[in-house]
């Protein structure tokens, strides 16, 4: 299972680096193909994975923490089918969380794609020029402004859920073993960076001539997808396993 898990999040690692890869590059048509905008695009790209990284790492921690529910006087048999039943439950909690923030990456992916084409006409539509002393018209501070402000509205909120996907997956795999979760995480860390490192060499070489802009992002649409179900698919099956072992320990006592 573990084995799978590090598979999808592969495929994350290339879906994420294809968005950045051709997002800088409409980004560059539109604004103009210059150290500004493919600063802008990484800065907001990077931006988004730190505070998502960090906001979600929070809230996992939070909710993964032992909480000590009341529980009605029972046998001391039924008393730990709950139990277990409650830590199957939790241990499988944040890896579906990570499903569903994979199925709706896929979905802003999908939604982002589909408002690209139609970023040249809010450009012009925010961009005014001022004359300099010596005769040259330049873009003005506020149309500046504004086009950093259209990539920070567009582009913060699925770089957010790209950068809470790691920490999700990591506090799964590491839970209360610590010793062993410095190898999980070099692990994890390590499969999720070959990918993006495949996602930035396929879109230049292979994905954006043979498919096209909104081709290429459909197949990283496509990859969260697969990457979000699949880890459903593991949180359901390994509570299915955790429930049916802790029932045959209970039988035996």
């Amino acid at each position: 299972m573990a084995a799978f898990l590090y598979l999808l999040f592969f495929c994350s690692g290339i879906s994420g680096l294809i968005y950045q890869v051709v997002w800088v590059r409409v980004f560059g048509n539109v604004f103009g193909n210059t150290v500004y905008s493919t600063s802008l695009v990484v800065a907001v790209f990077m931006l988004g994975l730190g505070v998502g990284s960090y906001v979600t790492g929070a809230w996992a921690d939070r909710r993964y923490a032992v909480r000590r529910d009341a529980v009605d006087p029972g046998s001391a048999s039924a008393l730990r089918g709950r139990k277990g039943a409650a830590e199957a439950g939790r241990d499988e909690f944040l890896l579906r969380a990570y499903g569903y923030v994979e199925l709706i990456i896929g979905v802003a992916g999908l939604g982002v794609s589909l408002l690209l084409p139609y970023l040249d006409r809010l450009s012009t539509l925010v961009s005014s020029y001022s004359r300099e002393p010596s005769g040259w018209y330049v873009l003005s501070t506020a149309s500046y402004l504004a086009r950093a402000g259209i990539a920070v509205i567009l582009l913060t909120p699925i770089t957010f859920l790209m950068g809470g996907t790691l920490t999700l997956l990591i506090r799964h795999l590491v839970r209360r073993d610590v010793d062993v979760g410095g190898r999980r995480i070099a692990a994890l860390y390590g499969v999720n960076t070959a990918g993006a490192a495949l996602g930035a060499f396929l879109t230049d070489f292979s994905l954006v001539p043979s498919m096209g802009l909104r081709g290429t992002q459909l197949v990283a649409v496509a990859l969260n997808l697969l990457a979000g179900i699949g880890a459903l698919w593991l949180a359901r099956r390994g509570r299915s396993v955790r429930l049916q072992a802790d029932q045959g320990r209970r039988r035996k006592l």
